[in-house]
């Protein structure tokens, strides 16, 4: 039977009792309030790095209770128990939940403590995703409700940040082959190497069509000077419906990026949104780049923090910007670009079709002159002059004869594209 809210409330104190833990005071409130207001609650946010739980942190046992709790709900569909010290064995009771919970759609668990298993009970949940199972019988209404009640319909899981190893990235690379709900998942940072992300990729590629976003940032035993790795991406890419894709930290260098560009973006029909800061792209992939912010059709955000381009590549990928499909944001932060490419990048930005210009630019931490100060104070003038205005992270405090002036500045977030939202 579904469970409403007044249900939950009534089954988490013991919960609690059976896995011999103290009740998680935030959530009780939450539960509390709802009742008392006579709603229902839609959302569980239990993030370890809140001022309520920061000395306090849900563990293995808590994420047990909660997640009994939980099982059956018909009115939660945000779980956040991200940053907290979760071990395997909560994430197989969390798994347990998710099997008979599909009005759960979005399950946070960054920053916790699980390993392979734990993983693999995840992944198990997600490749079933209900259907009629195919027993050949016929199948009354009520073996239909069974199913629909006993299936997870997740559509977003961040797991970033846990130690799931290859191993775990394996098991959640074969769900995806069955997985039918799944529309953004994201498992960077998690001690994983090439065959983890190979093991994704390949398992994209070849049976799901339905993942939208895909995190696998910082792949930490990734020993490859080849780039095989970012081969698999770029098949990927080009055959799946990827929109978002955050490979930061995954060596990726010139002969990596030509790769991508060329088998990858060049293919795509649908990629929005690339993320590959942290990586080896210098000023001889920088042809390479330009290809993608002139090829990538629906391109909306381009981040290469930290890729040393340099003067040069920063010159390329300026003169690509005017041929530019769709760009709204370019991320090149503390590239190794001084006066002379910045320069040519407030140039490329003037003879961009003001409708077709970035509308945010992100180069702080580059080596400003005064000359790039004066291009780039024109360039912003005359953009909010045709009523296209750059929002940029930086400021121009002043251009004398005595020196210039920079400022660091935040982009406002309904300005900023959203890499990870953005396909939503």
């Amino acid at each position: 039977m579904a469970r409403k809210t007044k249900d939950l409330a009534e089954a988490y104190p013991a919960a609690c009792a059976e896995a011999k833990c103290k009740a998680v005071a935030p959530f009780v409130g939450a539960l509390a309030r709802a009742v008392d207001a006579g709603a229902e609650l839609t959302f569980v946010r239990l993030n370890g790095n809140s001022k309520e739980l920061f000395n306090g942190r849900v563990d293995g046992r808590a994420a047990v209770a909660i997640a009994s709790a939980l099982t059956g709900t018909a009115t939660v569909e945000e779980v956040d128990l991200s940053y907290n010290r979760i071990d395997d064995a909560g994430a197989e009771a969390i798994a347990a939940m998710l099997a008979r919970s599909p009005a759960v759609r979005r399950l946070d668990l960054r920053g916790n403590d699980i390993g392979p298993e734990g993983a693999a009970h995840i992944a198990r949940a997600l490749a079933a995703t209900g259907g009629s199972g195919g027993s050949g019988g016929s199948e009354t209404d009520d073996d239909a409700a069974s199913a629909s009640s006993s299936s997870c319909r997740l559509e977003s899981l961040r797991m970033d940040h846990n130690p799931l190893g290859d191993d775990g990235l394996v098991a959640v690379a074969s769900s995806l082959r069955t997985n039918t709900s799944l529309r953004e998942l994201d498992v960077g940072d998690c001690d994983a190497g090439i065959r983890g992300v190979t093991a994704l990729c390949v398992a994209v590629f070849e049976d799901n069509t339905t993942l939208k976003s895909l995190g696998m940032e910082n792949p930490s035993r990734l020993f490859t000077h080849q780039c095989e790795h970012v081969f698999h991406a770029a098949r990927m890419l080009a055959s799946s419906g990827i929109a978002n894709l955050k490979i930061g930290k995954w060596r990726v260098d010139a002969g990596g990026i030509e790769t991508l560009a060329a088998y990858g973006v060049a293919a795509s029909r649908h990629l929005e949104c690339l993320n590959l800061r942290c990586n080896a792209v210098c000023e001889v992939g920088a042809s390479a780049v330009a290809r993608i912010v002139r090829e990538g059709e629906r391109l909306r955000y381009l981040n290469l923090e930290r890729n040393p381009l340099g003067d040069r590549g920063a010159e390329i990928i300026a003169r690509a910007l005017p041929h530019s499909c769709a760009l709204e944001e370019i991320d090149l932060r503390c590239a190794g670009i001084a006066d002379v490419g910045l320069c040519a990048l407030a140039d490329g930005i003037v003879a961009t079709t003001p409708s077709r210009r970035p509308r945010v630019v992100r180069l702080w931490g580059n080596a400003f002159g005064e000359g790039a100060l004066v291009q780039w104070r024109r360039a912003l003038r005359e953009s909010e002059e045709v009523g296209c205005p750059i929002a940029t992270d930086f400021v121009i405090t002043r251009v004398d004869g005595e020196g210039a002036g920079i400022a660091r500045l935040d982009v406002p977030d309904d300005v900023a594209v959203n890499a990870w939202d953005a396909v939503y």
